[in-house]
């Protein structure tokens, strides 16, 4: 099945096909949906919102937790010619006012028509009504059954199927406009790539409002025609293990998740868990959305080797959603590439030097592979050149899947899509032609004018005992003076508070050289976590510096 130019065309061709989605829900019950059977629910859908009045061009903001009711929407404000935007709902143990404050200012910005949510969440969304001017219409989802609509029009390559919203691990979300051109696009070498096709069959538990989820994993099977089985996030996350049970009873070929995932896995799945549970059918396990660490998948393809998990399903890669989903992939089949770097030139040189066996301070880098097909990627320095290999600049990404812009915002998009070349803020270097990323560039930390990046601190503490996993943030902090290095992190309750923090300050000399001035220590669930996993280190230094921490444990140097 070839890519089809849209999301609507998609939908139709697939509904031609005998696959679709079986969503899995709570106790693990099961229900199939055939791409026809979705295909009349998303005409109901359409035709419900064109008599509320809503017309081509609207945006309307999706906030349905549950992945039929969420895909069935999508696929029906497509078919409304609406320009849909995902938001994430809220969890259960969400704060309702700030999250509610939070999806009030997206509303605005965005200028939003309409709003589909729950029937839970309706009387909730209904009391922002008085502050978004722009709101016509606040649907429950369940109230979609109108009679079947016809197609709104032929969509062009340059309309928009989307809006992204970012996850906000380094600033306030800002909603990404995906064309059906970047889409199509993306897909079609985002698939070139893993060598999908209609016989695979997709199995995912990622939020579908985030880009890996909805695009690499919904959208990717419908484009494709191929089977998806979809979990909760809520599933995966209090059992990993039916993640895996879940591939293995459908024989899922392909399946993506962050690092945290897989480490997660590796923690909380028992012994007991491995019987019965066959991988072997998992060819494409690939992994992003946040720093890969190679230990991780090591420990990961060593634990479930012996269920039939081959190290070589691996497929590191990197993308961010101005870019749709990928930008580069690594090569099917392979063992994963690492490189141990010396840390200092890594630091100070921003020079990818290879470290020696004696080398008492190295970081060690996964290669993310080479830029999608008909795509392109380039490090540059801060007067906006190419760099050579192995030398750590900005990277920079062009090709038809960069976004044309930000919805609603002229500025930000000038800033970061220049020429059509999409500047991410991400740091790395290119090797043999692939690509490893380094960090973020607006993460730096200056100090006696030595550059430090917060993720090679953070790297440094990643397996450091009696923090918890995943849950450390590094930045810097002026003051009025010269920055000062701050690490907060949360403990995990198996190493005393002074001697973990001591603990912290000597790791971060060893590895960067670098003195921390101050140590915060905070109860667990302070840092926070975007919805791919990677913590929110904008978002933190803020409340540090408003000190609007909780009752904590902080040292000075």
């Amino acid at each position: 099945m070839g890519v089809a130019r849209t999301v609507s065309d998609a939908l139709a061709a697939a509904a031609r096909s005998a696959h679709g989605y079986r969503f899995i829900g709570a106790r693990g019950v099961e229900c199939h949906k055939s791409y026809a059977e979705m295909y009349e629910g998303a005409l109901r859908v359409a035709g419900s919102l064109t008599a509320r009045g809503l017309r081509p061009g609207d945006l309307v903001a999706i906030i349905v937790g549950d992945p039929e009711s969420f895909l069935v929407t999508l696929f029906g404000t497509a078919i409304a010619g609406l320009v849909p935007a995902a938001l994430y709902p809220p969890s259960v143990t969400s704060d309702l006012p700030s999250y509610l404050n939070a999806t009030s200012r997206v509303l605005r910005s965005c200028n939003a028509r309409g709003v589909i949510t729950s029937a839970a969440l309706l009387p909730h969304i209904e009391l922002l009504k008085a502050a978004c001017p722009d709101l016509s219409a606040i649907v429950r989802f369940d109230a979609l059954q109108g009679p079947s609509a016809t197609m709104a029009g032929a969509p062009q390559p340059a309309d928009i199927a989307f809006v992204q919203y970012t996850s906000g691990s380094t600033a306030t979300p800002k909603g990404v406009i995906i064309t059906q051109r970047n889409l199509a696009a993306n897909v079609a070498a985002f698939a070139t790539g893993l060598g999908g096709s209609a016989s695979d069959v997709v199995v995912s538990w990622l939020p579908l409002y985030h880009d890996m989820g909805l695009v690499g994993m919904a959208l990717g099977a419908l484009y494709v025609g191929a089977e998806a089985v979809l979990l909760t996030p809520e599933a995966f996350g209090k059992r990993p293990v039916e993640w895996l049970r879940t591939i293995s009873r459908h024989r899922g070929t392909i399946s993506f998740a962050p690092n945290f995932a897989y480490d997660l896995a590796v923690r909380r799945v028992k012994d007991a868990d491995l019987v019965g549970l066959d991988l072997s059918s998992w060819r494409v396990a690939g992994c992003g959305a946040e720093p890969i660490h190679a230990a991780t998948l090591a420990a990961f393809a060593d634990k479930f080797r012996a269920s039939g998990f081959r190290a070589t399903s691996f497929l590191p890669g990197y993308g961010l959603a101005e870019h749709v989903l990928a930008a580069t992939l690594s090569p099917r089949g392979r063992e994963l590439r690492v490189e141990c770097l010396i840390a200092d030139d890594l630091t100070l040189r921003r020079i990818a030097t290879l470290a020696s066996g004696s080398c008492a301070k190295s970081v060690s880098v996964v290669a993310c592979g080479r830029s999608l097909p008909d795509h392109h990627v380039e490090i540059v320095g801060d007067d906006g050149g190419a760099l050579p290999e192995r030398h750590i600049g900005e990277i920079v990404l062009t090709g038809p899947s960069v976004s044309p812009g930000y919805y609603n915002d002229v500025e930000t998009t000038a800033r970061t899509i220049r020429d059509g070349r999409l500047f991410t803020g991400d740091l790395g270097y290119l090797s043999s032609g692939e690509l490893f990323v380094c960090g973020r560039a607006n993460d730096l930390i200056i100090v006696n004018g030595r550059k430090y990046h917060s993720q090679d601190l953070e790297w440094g503490l990643a397996d450091l005992a009696g923090i918890r996993r995943g849950r450390v943030v590094a930045f810097g902090t002026t003051g009025g003076g010269p920055d000062r290095a701050v690490v907060v992190a949360e403990p995990s309750g198996t190493v005393p508070a002074g001697e973990l923090a001591d603990t912290i300050r000597r790791r971060i000399v060893d590895v960067c050289g670098l003195l921390v001035d101050e140590v915060v220590l905070v109860p667990s669930g302070t840092v926070a976590r975007t919805t791919s996993g990677k913590v929110r280190r904008a978002a933190t230094k803020m409340l540090y510096e408003r000190g609007d921490f909780p009752a904590a444990a902080t040292t000075g140097a």
